[in-house]
């Protein structure tokens, strides 16, 4: 008997050994902490609004567009079990990879009126089956070939949209195997003042009501409105002419 107590105490011994740590670090958390919540993963956490903070609506004049079948790796959220924390969930990793040979070696940009850049995220399916259906839209103005060309393009090619609201996070609309569709639809005008150009409508189905980018894309630089990195080369600096 005397040595199965000593076989059982020397077992609990290691035991208490191997767990000491990962009591120490449990007994150390503050669970008040939004963070600690989170930190196994994603999970239901307070939303805490701070009082006074910057909230203006709206996205930046422009979007880039790249066709899905133009690349061969795009930036991915990841699956949620694989998750860090809430933020993770949500935030796409990754950069788009163009296929060379494939006529697109960078995103492309498309400049929209101001104010026409707009995004939203309805709800779609049956109970124990809802995900969303996120809308992007935005407006070219004119009525030049270019323009007309690039509608006839889009219309049936899926692709990924990437595009800056006025807090500089840059969201995406498309996911691996879920890429959006784009429809233009032009309208001339009646009158003098009417506005002529197109509304383009891209919309995707998602589980999220939004996808950041890790690594965002200098908008700008794609645009030629800067240099990129590296580039010495002269630039227009008045995109507008």
């Amino acid at each position: 008997m005397k040595k199965k107590h000593l076989f059982i105490l020397g077992f609990l011994f290691i035991l208490a050994a191997i767990m000491l740590p990962e009591v120490q670090h449990l007994l150390s958390l503050d669970l008040s902490d939004p963070n600690t919540v989170q930190a196994a993963g994603p999970a239901f956490a307070p939303l805490m609004y701070k009082m006074g903070q910057n909230n203006m609506g709206g996205f930046k004049p422009c979007v880039l567009f790249i066709p899905a079948r133009s690349v061969s790796t795009v930036p991915t959220v990841p699956l949620p079990k694989d998750a860090a924390d809430n933020t993770g969930l949500v935030t796409a990793d990754g950069t788009f990879t163009f296929i060379e040979g494939s006529g697109v070696a960078q995103p492309i940009y498309l400049y929209s009126t101001d104010g026409e850049v707009d995004y939203k995220a309805e709800p779609q399916g049956e109970a124990d089956g809802i995900s969303f259906k996120p809308t992007l839209t935005f407006f070219f103005p004119g009525n030049t070939p270019e323009m007309h060309a690039f509608n006839a393009l889009v219309k049936n090619t899926q692709g990924y949209y990437v595009f800056e609201d006025v807090d500089g996070r840059q969201m995406m609309l498309g996911q691996p195997g879920l890429p959006a569709s784009t429809s233009p639809s032009f309208a001339g005008g009646k009158a003098r003042a009417d506005r002529r150009g197109t509304t383009y409508t891209a919309t995707a189905d998602s589980n999220y009501s939004a996808v950041f980018l890790k690594t965002p894309i200098d908008m700008e630089a794609t645009g030629e409105y800067k240099p990129a990195p590296g580039n010495s080369s002269d630039i227009d600096d008045n995109p507008l002419g």
